[in-house]
């Protein structure tokens, strides 16, 4: 009875110790599981909250301007090319009224002058008595034909023009003509000077050319629109209103995704956080760009030299991966 007892404790022991080894081994797979999964959830967490910390100063002195997300809108433009030209109502053709002896000249090419100024004095043919040739605007002196002893018969003695104001004439092709119209907005553009101004008529071109003339009045008061200048316009030919709007320069590819930085304050006292934001986009004008996913109105984004907040990050990651 005795060695019966022992043999069933014996194989009771026996089996028992494989079963332990059995449970330990599985609730150690199991924690082993546990670990990694947490592991990965924590680099995956690490990765996705990814953002670059500056101090106010950094940000200032590496040109990081910021703006506040809001609703615009876009303005598709088409661009078209031309040159200055002197506006015709301020362009005068200057005769004799009597033809006779110019007795004196008083203006030289070039100098200005004013309404009602005295250009040249004649002796007329038939009363013999003088009479002044004045200006009849005022303006500069840009052609003289009269010297004192020559005779006046019909011909032009002065050219005076004023170009306080002038034209920009564009020349607009036909796969543009239908998009184009009068009274739309145009920025004007000549050796980095700009002003904004609107078409005012368009007409064909007078040498039967394969274009039609887009006229632009242009305020030249400043001098900085010389006749003969080439220009550039951008004309708006469309608008379109978008609930998201940014500027193309907020925009960086960072892993494959566009993205924009939104700022955000820092636990550190003086710093800002710069995270990358993955964001749908819309359709773009040739400044800006709508954003259909991705922003909130009212969040402030990195508009300008956020490329340098990219190469941060990528300098981080590459650092990591050796």
């Amino acid at each position: 009875m005795n060695y019966t007892v022992k043999l069933s404790q014996t194989l009771s022991h026996d089996v028992a110790m494989p079963l332990r080894l059995f449970v330990l081994v599985c609730l150690a797979m199991l924690c082993f599981a546990t670990l990694a999964g947490e592991s990965a959830q924590s680099n995956e967490y690490a990765h996705a909250d990814e953002f670059v910390t500056l101090s106010a100063e950094m940000a200032n002195a590496n040109g990081l301007q910021t703006m506040a997300v809001t609703s615009g809108q876009l303005q598709i433009l088409a661009t078209a090319y031309g040159d200055v030209i002197t506006d015709p109502a301020s362009l005068s053709h200057i005769r004799a009224r009597f033809d006779g002896v110019i007795s004196a000249v008083t203006v030289n090419l070039g100098d200005s002058v004013k309404l009602g100024d005295t250009l040249a004095t004649v002796e007329s043919n038939e009363s013999l008595k003088q009479y002044k040739i004045t200006s009849p605007f005022s303006g500069n002196v840009i052609a003289r034909h009269a010297n004192a002893g020559e005779l006046s018969n019909g011909q032009i003695l002065f050219s005076i023009a004023n170009y306080d104001d002038v034209w920009a004439r564009l020349k607009v092709f036909p796969k543009q003509l239908s998009s184009v119209k009068a009274g739309q907005q145009v920025m004007l553009t000549h050796t980095g000077v700009k002003q904004s101004s609107t078409i005012s008529h368009i007409a064909p071109s007078p040498d039967g050319k394969p274009y039609t003339l887009a006229y632009i009045r242009v305020n030249n008061k400043d001098g900085q629109w010389p006749v003969g200048a080439l220009v550039s316009g951008q004309i708006t030919v469309a608008t379109s209103d978008v609930a998201l709007l940014i500027p193309k320069t907020a925009i960086q590819t960072f892993e494959e995704k566009s993205v924009v930085f939104v700022l955000k304050s820092s636990v550190r006292e003086g710093h800002n956080e710069y995270h990358p934001r993955p964001v749908l986009l819309g359709t773009p004008d040739n400044m800006n760009i709508e954003i259909v996913n991705g922003l909130q109105n009212g969040e402030r984004i990195v508009s300008l030299n956020s490329y340098l907040l990219k190469a941060d990050l990528e300098k981080s990651e590459a650092g990591h991966d050796h």
